[in-house]
């Protein structure tokens, strides 16, 4: 059945797929993937919460799409659905949300993807024919801003915008030489984005209305690479750390002052400051340890170590602290440092994340639900994305068919 694709306006064929209506655009080399909307209904959705189905059903049952899961153990967390959204050849990196429900990430591939968590709906982008240059294997954080899509990434020296209201590219000189530009955020009020750069540790304050920037370097000895983690909308302030080193900083988004450097006073500590405070706490993810510190950044006290139920035991590694609800969400894999891992096998994220409650200091662990032949072990999962009020986390099975999956607190209409 021929229909226009929605990127380009060329004709094209829409094809049915188990489960989904597939665009393969010739023209303009886009993908398009929208699952049938009949298997997700109201009545199916209320028939799993009232059974209490939280793992995977037979193979073949008219609901076995509906995977449930939600956390065990001390801390109540929402009910997550499985979504399986395509496959694809690699984990899915540094995902973002914008205003407009969209998630945008890539898994290197020269591929940027496009999650609608309102319809379901998944496009593939091919950036080499968007910008005019390849993208294979190069690391990629987009950053969404109205119909603007920031694609960031530290191996070009100039910043890459797609308007996908014009379906126009363009490039943007930075102000500093050499740059690094690894990632970044939106403000809060909506007004910047703050970039960041690894090879000079500094923020990058950029007006999306003019489209150039101001370079803040950090002005602290660092122990290693600066990762700058997240925003506190409430505070102004963007918080950071160094990559297997023991710093914390804090940048401040008024007075665009770095105004804060902290190192953690136990031994081999590797903290990665937690996505949000509570009141002056500040909650700092040790993620070679298996422990959380709280740093009362008031007083600049740090407060005892909080050991992470499972280290060393089903996980050796724990990324993140994403916030949502009250609760800090953390992803795992088998590293335990240098060459090392859990399992004796090349290093991998797992399907398994870790709540914790910085109110009660209470956990849950958190499964990903498994089909049929899946072993939760291969679905790597590290990244997750808020969009309208609802957390999305983000898993590819490591194994074949490679199945890309999200595992929301909101189904699809």
């Amino acid at each position: 059945m021929p229909i226009r694709c929605p990127h380009c306006q060329n004709r094209v064929e829409l094809v049915d797929v188990p489960d989904f209506q597939s665009i393969d655009c010739p023209s303009c080399g886009s993908q398009s993937r929208r699952r049938f909307l009949g298997k997700l209904t109201a009545g199916s959705i209320a028939a799993g919460l009232a059974s209490g189905r939280r793992c995977r059903t037979s193979a073949g049952a008219d609901d076995d799409k509906n995977l449930m899961a939600s956390g065990v153990g001390d801390v109540t967390t929402p009910t997550f659905f499985r979504q399986d959204i395509g496959t694809a050849p690699g984990r899915m990196h540094e995902p973002t949300a914008g205003t407009d429900g969209n998630i945008w990430t890539s898994p290197l591939d020269g591929r940027l993807w496009q999650y609608n968590t309102r319809s379901g709906e998944t496009s593939i982008h091919n950036l080499q024919q968007l910008t005019g240059r390849k993208w294979n294997g190069i690391h990629l954080w987009p950053v969404s801003y109205g119909d603007l899509v920031y694609l960031c990434t530290p191996n070009f020296d100039r910043l890459f915008v797609w308007d996908r209201q014009a379906n126009r590219v363009t490039s943007h000189a930075f102000p500093h030489e050499n740059p690094a530009v690894y990632g970044g955020f939106l403000h809060p009020a909506g007004k910047h984005l703050y970039f960041y750069d690894t090879r000079h540790s500094s923020v990058l304050k950029w007006d999306p209305e003019k489209q150039v920037g101001e370079n803040f370097p950090c002005p602290y000895r660092l122990s290693n690479t600066l990762y700058m983690t997240f925003v506190e909308p409430t505070r102004q302030e963007i918080w950071g750390s160094c990559w297997n080193g023991n710093d914390i900083v804090r940048f401040n988004l008024e007075t665009n002052k770095w105004t804060g450097h902290y190192k953690c006073p136990l031994d081999r500590a590797m903290p990665t400051a937690c996505g949000r405070l509570f009141g002056d706490t500040l909650y700092i993810n040790d993620h070679l340890n298996g422990r959380i510190f709280p740093f009362d950044v008031k007083r600049e006290k740090w407060g005892g170590p909080i050991p992470v139920p499972g280290y060393r035991d089903w996980f050796g590694y724990m990324s993140g602290g994403w916030h949502f609800c009250d609760l800090f969400y953390m992803c795992h894999s088998t590293w335990t440092g240098g060459m090392e891992s859990l399992d004796g096998k090349p290093h991998h994220f797992i399907g398994s994340w870790t709540v914790f409650d910085p109110k009660t200091q209470g956990f849950s662990r958190l499964d990903l639900p498994t089909r049929e032949g899946e072993d939760r072990g291969y679905l790597m999962s590290d990244y997750c994305a808020v969009s309208d009020n609802n957390l999305y986390l983000l898993a590819v099975n490591q194994n074949a068919p490679r199945t890309v999956i999200v595992l929301q607190t909101k189904p699809n209409a």
